[in-house]
């Protein structure tokens, strides 16, 4: 699932592209544990850690045995599927990226073990989205000063096109002269009599005052808010109260006139760092395309970070349409480093002023966006309905294969999950802050506790196995349980790619539907079915599932839910409390059932909640709860195969106007 605050994405345009279904032929490794004979009943095995070896009361085997599935959907099949698909050896499943592709690959491969017919692409599985990196190439990139070639990213490095900047994706220049135009972002006009047809040579900006400190506890967590002034966001209900007296307070400030300027600051503070991360061009400053040069310089390579350049020569990834545009109205610029800059004027930079002239430069580098060597893909397949008359009509079941790939730099597993238990009972949604005392003696314990079993170990990975590798899981299971029955109506399977990275999948096939989008007659969407403790959700237990959206289209969908729920042998205590008008957390608009409702298609989200390990690198499969996944599993096809085989779709009322928007990219 998206973090709570995520900027929308633009919508893609179509780009056809091709791709073999062959690809299948990749599966994860695991899948040779597993053979196709999927009716076997797996030998009975013990989901329990060996006696004495538990550290958390939420933990089971730290590896797992692969054993035939079956047709039911059961908790050592999702265990199975699980422990390889969230395994390390996956890497977290960042879109685009190798470990993704092979994710992709086991889910079309069992698609295609299943019998269902291919809906991607082509004629195969796959629906590949226009997505790879984007940036400059580091072996065509280059400047030279008179006839010395520069070195990019030791020497320079081009600078990202963005509109607020004045900066395109294309330099070309050959034998331009150079002039050194003063500090970026100061508010004096450059002369177009000095400038025009030139080189502009900037000093990069002065950064934003407190900008060293702005991201918090970087430094060490004497920087962290104390975790007493953070309000209890717990539970649906308690969520919405703080946002409310945020939205409360901030009017306040407003009407007293005091926010304003405080607003305006933040957010020119925030342009700052963007700008950093670009390149160089910390502000923005459009005086050297006002003044009628063709090419900007920045002296600063020494302030970016290596993920920064790194990123700026092809280290970014995107969809297609996200590429900036580079033409009229802006100039290609470069960052370049203070010896280049002396090199350049033949001394100091500090001893320069405005309107001195420097050696030409010559240089070319185009910003561009490659599809990926390993493409971005949903995988999508049918099982066509039994009933000549409703087959036509189907019933769409999806869940997001991707996570977000590793960290940087790894932390001991056990005392990160210490700390988060005691202080970040939602994960990620929860700030990071300082313990008081009494937290601080109980991660203490916890930390202590888990050392007299076993040893510190380093963890990088976000494996995602609660998001969403436990719905992906869920969906293969509901697949293979499908595939033995015979629903009137066709059901449709979508594992959704990209919902990391803004809801990518989603849009595309919901964009480019492999069936006509008003002949699905509900969409179920689930992300993360593995949790729901009692002692880490609110309202959570062993029957429990957090509902969103069932009725805000379609009142009969969700009457359909309660009355499967009501007559089931084990019913399901359906939590709504997220489904309020208040939209707590954001949480209806942060998963890939929003893209649904803005092509009309009934959708109800599933999920069992949030809990400590969200978009953390402990979101591990030893710490699912896989008889309730399972439980859950079962409810969500039990309320599809009612779907599928009534004499009428659910009735469309229309949208729910009480309920809020979510943005649209």
């Amino acid at each position: 699932m998206l973090p709570p605050e995520t900027p929308p994405v633009p919508r893609p345009a179509h780009v056809s592209r091709t791709h073999s279904a062959l690809a299948a032929t990749v599966a994860l490794g695991f899948l040779a544990a597993n053979p196709s004979s999927a009716q076997t009943k797996p030998a009975a095995a013990s989901a329990k850690p060996a006696a004495g070896k538990i550290v958390w009361p939420d933990e089971g085997p730290r590896t797992w045995a692969p054993r035939p599935t079956t047709s039911e959907i059961t908790a050592n099949d999702l265990r199975t599927r699980l422990y390889g698909f969230a395994d390390d050896s996956m890497a977290g499943r960042r879109i685009g990226e190798a470990t993704n592709f092979k994710g992709t690959a086991y889910i079309a491969s069992e698609f295609k073990r299943f019998g269902l017919k291919p809906a991607g692409d082509n004629g195969g599985y796959f629906q590949d989205l226009p997505y790879g990196p984007i940036g400059y190439d580091s072996t065509t990139a280059k400047l030279a000063v008179g006839s010395a070639a520069l070195k990019v990213r030791a020497d320079f490095v081009p600078i990202a096109p963005a509109a607020n900047n004045g900066v395109n994706g294309k330099g070309d220049f050959s034998g331009v002269q150079t002039v050194f135009a003063g500090r970026l972002g100061e508010p004096t006009p450059l002369d177009p009599a000095v400038f025009k047809g030139k080189i502009a040579v900037f000093l990069a900006a002065l950064p934003a005052a407190g900008g060293g400190n702005g991201r918090g506890g970087a430094g060490g967590g004497a920087n962290l808010i104390s975790c007493d002034s953070v309000p209890n966001k717990f539970g649906a209900f308690n969520a919405a109260k703080v946002e409310q007296e945020v939205r409360d307070a901030t009017a306040a400030r407003n009407a007293a006139g005091g926010a304003a300027a405080g607003g305006r600051g933040g957010a020119a503070g925030g342009r700052g760092g963007a700008g950093g991360g670009r390149g160089g061009a910390a502000t923005a400053d459009t005086r050297a395309l006002a003044a009628g040069a063709v090419g900007m310089l920045v002296i600063g390579l020494e302030e970016l970070t290596p993920a920064a350049i790194t990123q700026l020569l092809g280290g970014r990834m995107g969809m297609q349409n996200t590429l900036a545009a580079s033409g009229a109205g802006s100039v290609g610029s470069a960052t370049i480093s203070r010896n280049v800059a002396q090199q350049i004027f033949g001394k100091s930079v500090d001893a320069l002023t405005v309107g001195a002239t420097g050696q030409p430069i010559s240089g070319s580098w185009t910003y561009e966006w490659k599809m990926s060597k390993t493409p971005a893909r949903n995988v999508v397949a049918i099982l066509p309905g039994s009933d000549p008359t409703l087959a036509s009509e189907y019933v769409l079941v999806g869940a997001h294969n991707d996570h977000v790939g590793t960290n940087a730099a790894g932390v001991d597993h056990d005392s990160l999950r210490a700390v988060n238990w005691v202080t970040r009972p939602q994960g990620s949604n929860d700030p990071a802050c300082r313990p008081n005392v009494a937290q601080q003696t109980k991660i203490d314990s916890l930390i202590k506790a888990a050392r007299s079993i076993r040893a510190p170990r380093k963890d990088s990975i976000m494996n995602g196995a609660d998001d969403d590798g436990s719905g992906t899981v869920v969906l293969l299971e509901i697949a293979e349980k499908f595939v033995t029955e015979k629903p009137a109506r066709s059901i449709i399977f979508v594992s959704h790619q990209g919902e990391e990275s803004g809801l990518l999948g989603s849009r595309w096939f919901t964009d480019h539907p492999s069936v006509p989008l008003k002949s699905i007659v509900a969409a179920h969407n689930m992300d993360m079915l593995g949790k729901g403790r009692a002692d880490q959700v609110k309202f959570g237990g062993p029957n429990s599932v957090q509902m969103l959206g069932s009725r805000r289209l379609s009142r009969e969908f969700g009457d359909i839910i309660d009355s499967v729920n009501a007559t089931r042998a084990e019913p399901m205590a359906i939590d709504k409390s997220w489904d309020v008008i208040a939209n707590p957390m954001n949480r209806f608009c942060r998963s890939d059932q929003v893209n649904y409702v803005y092509h009309d298609v009934p959708v109800t989200y599933f999920s069992l909640g949030y809990a400590l390990d969200y978009h953390q690198p402990t979101d591990e499969p030893q710490y699912i709860q896989y008889d309730h996944t399972a439980r859950l599993g079962r409810f969500i096809h039990d309320v599809m195969m009612a779907i599928a085989t009534r004499k009428d779709r659910p009735a469309i009322s229309g949208a729910d106007t009480s309920f809020p928007a979510c943005r649209v990219g």
